[in-house]
C-alpha cells in the first residue's frame, strides 16, 4: 500500500503533535512539580538523586521526540517521491 492510500484509507502511521497550548500539558506538569515537592518534603536528601532523574528522563524524552520527528520527515519525503511519479 503506498503512502497516499495509506493517509486515505487512514491505515498510515499515527503522528503525534504536543501542542504547548495545550491547558492538559500545563495541568499534567504541574502535577509532577506538587509530586516532587512533596516526595522532599518528605526526603530531602534525594534532590540530587532526583535531579539525576529528571536529567535523564529528558534526555530519554528528548531522544524518542528526535526519533518521531525523523520518522515524520522520513514519511514527509517519501511522500513527495510518490508525488512525483507520473499519473495512471
Amino acid at each position: 500500500m503506498s503512502i497516499l492510500e495509506g493517509l486515505f484509507f487512514g491505515s498510515q502511521i499515527p503522528f503525534d503533535e504536543v501542542s504547548m497550548n495545550c491547558p492538559e500539558y500545563y495541568r499534567a506538569g504541574d502535577k509532577v512539580d506538587e509530586c516532587k515537592a512533596k516526595i522532599l518534603e518528605q526526603y530531602p536528601d534525594l534532590e540530587q538523586l532526583m535531579e539525576e532523574y529528571a536529567n535523564v528522563q529528558m534526555e530519554q524524552t528528548e531522544l524518542g521526540r528526535f526519533h518521531e520527528f525523523s520518522v515524520g520527515v522520513r514519511v514527509g519525503a517519501q511522500l513527495m517521491l510518490e508525488m512525483l511519479k507520473e499519473l495512471k
